[in-house]
């Protein structure tokens, strides 16, 4: 188990990804980078109010290639999609307290792509929602959400 936002958790991210048949059968071919940023909402404990956290995945032919933390803004037009949430929604969702597909149909998850190709590749994001809910194993060491409502200041 590894503590959310380090190097060890997006390796092991990546080797759940590769470890799932679903995805490799499900993915489309080709490659496929998807931008995720996370931002600060004033109730995380683990992103500051106005920070964000962004990390790219790298999807190759139905295998994850890359899933990393990067330290500054990339280019928006290298990505496929780009899907963008508070902090404490995405940290609800790796802790199986909140629903990514339901988030996304409420609105509280911007995705900026080719909604047609997502529409699509609807089983393969009912897979990757799945998979976060189920088989993430993370460490929550300034504590895990729920979160009180309180801004918590956030640490970056």
């Amino acid at each position: 188990m590894a503590e959310i936002y380090t190097t060890a958790w997006y390796d092991s991210m990546k080797e759940i990804l590769n470890a799932s048949d679903e995805v490799t059968k499900s993915a489309p071919k080709g490659i496929w980078n998807i931008l995720a940023e996370i931002h600060g909402d004033g109730t995380s404990p683990y992103i500051a109010v106005d920070d964000v956290k962004r990390f790219a995945i790298v999807l190759d032919n139905g295998k994850c290639e890359s899933y990393q933390e990067l330290t500054e803004a990339p280019a928006r037009k290298d990505f496929e999609f780009i899907l963008e949430m508070p902090a404490s929604l995405f940290e609800r969702v790796v802790a199986n307290q909140a629903d990514p597909l339901e988030a996304g149909l409420k609105g509280d998850v911007k995705i900026v792509g080719d909604m047609r190709v997502l529409i699509q590749n609807a089983e393969l994001v009912s897979i990757l929602a799945d998979i976060y809910q189920r088989e993430i194993e993370t460490e929550w060491p300034n504590g895990a959400p729920p979160y009180d409502a309180a801004p918590a200041g956030g640490a970056s």
